[in-house]
């Protein structure tokens, strides 16, 4: 008996032992539960910001480069106009041109802003005002009124930016950014509406230099390494799993799908036959289960013999 008291004694504190550890588990698992959810929301927002810095950029699908030096500055310079139009007051609080080339006077200070927004100081831009042609866009530079003058006209976009990845290097993030085709978000496949894939996918590297975050380069990325490292868009998009419904195929037996007939009887049960002897048949065109037969009702049964025995004299006539 002192023996079993002994174990007793220590299952108590054993007890206790193991009821703490699985708290302590359950309070790890929960941390790491909201440090991941933490982790994906703050991805998210991360993405959300590089898109936004990014659409005016990827929007006409500029050529790629290694460094700003070597980018086409007519490219640059376009889509910081474009980011100042895509702002919330857009053309609306900019003038007409009263001079020989009529548009959109836009103050060349106000382009500055916008191109070191999205490009940095890498490039001084106040020193080439006049020396970028930017014909190609119908965009004309006005050095008495120190402007540049845009059409009226209004230009669709090409592409829209979708940051997969992003990976951090020094004082740099390279992105993985997909280029998907503006005409191609409402690709929809019977009825559900399927999120595009991209066109290409570029790397873009955004240097970060304190407050400022600006593009640097642009290069054209491996699908290979994409694929290795980059979600797919629908992971990206974090679809619900949806599922066709299930096609419903039925069975057809030769009793369905061939005519039936059965022989006409008199009132006495006997078969009713034509001039040449021969039974007289009727097809049948549809079957009332036996456990129907009471909602049927009697009167109906009645009417059916009697509408059968005519038929039965008509052909026999």
């Amino acid at each position: 008996m002192a023996r079993k008291k002994r174990k007793n004694r220590l299952a108590l504190p054993a007890g206790i032992i193991t009821v703490l550890l699985a708290v302590v588990g359950l309070i790890t698992v929960i941390k790491a539960g909201s440090g991941y959810i933490a982790d994906q929301k703050n991805k998210t927002i991360k993405k959300a910001g590089f898109e936004q810095l990014l659409k005016p950029v990827v929007m006409f699908d500029p050529d790629p480069f290694d460094d700003l030096t070597q980018a086409d500055k007519s490219q640059l310079l376009y889509a910081a106009v474009w980011n100042l139009l895509l702002d919330k007051e857009g053309i609306e609080r900019y003038p007409y041109s009263q001079g020989e080339h009529f548009g959109i006077q836009v103050p060349q200070a106000d382009i500055e802003q916008s191109f070191i927004s999205l490009f940095g100081k890498e490039i001084d831009i106040a020193s080439l005002h006049g020396t970028i042609d930017m014909s190609k866009y119908d965009i004309t530079y006005d050095a008495p009124v120190q402007s540049y003058i845009l059409p009226i006209t209004g230009v669709d976009s090409i592409y829209t930016p979708k940051v997969y990845d992003i990976e951090k290097q020094g004082n740099s993030f390279l992105l993985t950014v997909g280029y998907i085709s503006n005409k191609a978000w409402a690709d929809i496949e019977g009825d559900e509406l399927t999120a595009p894939e991209p066109d290409k996918y570029m790397n873009i590297t955004v240097r970060q230099n304190g407050d400022m975050q600006y593009v640097a380069s642009i290069q054209a990325a491996d699908r290979t390494e994409i694929a290795s490292r980059a979600p797919t868009t629908a992971e990206y998009y974090e679809e619900e799993e949806t599922t066709a419904p299930e096609e419903t195929t039925e069975e057809f037996t030769e009793e369905s799908t061939e005519p039936q007939y059965e022989t006409v009887t008199d009132e006495n049960g006997e078969p009713v036959t034509d001039e040449n002897g021969e039974a007289v048949t009727q097809e049948v065109t549809g079957v009332t289960p036996e456990n129907d037969s009471e909602s049927t009702g009697e009167s109906e049964t009645g009417e059916s013999s009697e509408n059968t025995e005519e038929s039965a004299e008509e052909n026999i006539q």
